[in-house]
């Protein structure tokens, strides 16, 4: 019997497509989290302090003639940058594309940026001055990152704010496997460990608050740096936030979408963050 199918219309109908989709992208996070600033102008910025002044014993009648030299000493420079993100959509492409080709572009055109602040801000937690890890090739623990807490009350850091850490995934899921297997010297932990096992992610425990990104990089050998800091102890300084400019080009029959920014970042006070170095390996 012949029977005629859909088959039979290939020849004569385009192929159906799905609505478009974008590349996985990690949410915005850093940005939220560190010391935020602005300026007019590509000047450097130069994070400037005093000095500490420390009380001291004096006798009666004692005409005390030592004081302290209260003056500023540079503590950081940050040095402004601008990034860029560019696609070039010909005429025919986007008479062509049944989604809207331009508006797709804006949408990725953002989140690149967006991404780019991210991975620069947590590239710095391998900057600070201690790394409070476990170390390469060795698995993330509880009690390193109560170390890394430790060493920020010791720099007298949390009278800046409440210390958070930011991990990279797999560094939390170690953290959460200890947690999901207490010891008998983890009885404090019941009700963390408790939630953990429910919900996977623990917001606040340990006098830290908790956050993931999967914009901290995993160099060659499996190994990543977290972070554990207050507020001040990372700068971002605004120049230019996100600016979208289209230009055409007439004899190339297409537009040109760029998407700039302009931004200083950098650690401003060293002793406010400890980075945080160990495995990750992605967990089987």
């Amino acid at each position: 019997m012949s029977i005629t199918g859909v088959t039979d219309l290939n020849g004569l109908y385009n192929t159906i497509y799905e609505r478009v989709i974008f590349v996985a992208r990690e949410m915005n996070l850093m940005s939220n989290l560190v010391d935020n600033r602005s300026a007019v102008g590509w000047m450097t910025r130069d994070v400037s302090i005093r000095p500490e002044i420390s009380a001291v014993s004096v006798s009666d009648a004692q005409d005390f003639a030592s004081p302290t030299t209260f003056g500023k000493s540079t503590q950081a420079t940050l040095t402004p940058g601008e990034i860029i993100s560019q696609v070039v959509l010909t005429d025919r492409d986007m008479e062509t594309d049944p989604d809207n080709a331009v508006q797709d572009a804006i949408v990725e055109l953002g989140g690149s940026v967006a991404t780019k602040i991210d991975v620069d801000l947590v590239t710095l937690f391998s900057s600070f001055g201690t790394d409070i890890g476990d170390g390469a090739g060795s698995t993330a623990t509880i009690s390193n990152a109560a170390a890394g807490l430790a060493r920020l009350r010791n720099a007298k850091a949390l009278q800046y704010g409440a210390p958070v850490a930011v991990w990279h995934p797999y560094h939390w899921h170690d953290l959460w496997v200890e947690l999901g297997q207490p010891a008998a010297t983890f009885a404090h932990l019941g009700d963390v460990a408790n939630q953990a096992l429910r919900d996977y992610t623990v917001g606040s425990w340990l006098g830290l608050s908790h956050y993931t990104t999967a914009n901290i990089a995993v160099d060659a050998s499996d190994d990543a740096v977290s972070g554990i800091f207050v507020r001040p102890a990372i700068m971002m300084d605004t120049r230019r936030a996100a600016r979208l400019e289209t230009e055409r080009d007439a004899s190339l029959r297409a537009t040109e979408l760029n998407i700039t920014a302009g931004y200083a970042y950098g650690i401003a006070r060293d002793t406010l963050g400890v980075g945080f170095t160990a495995d990750a390996t992605a967990p089987s």
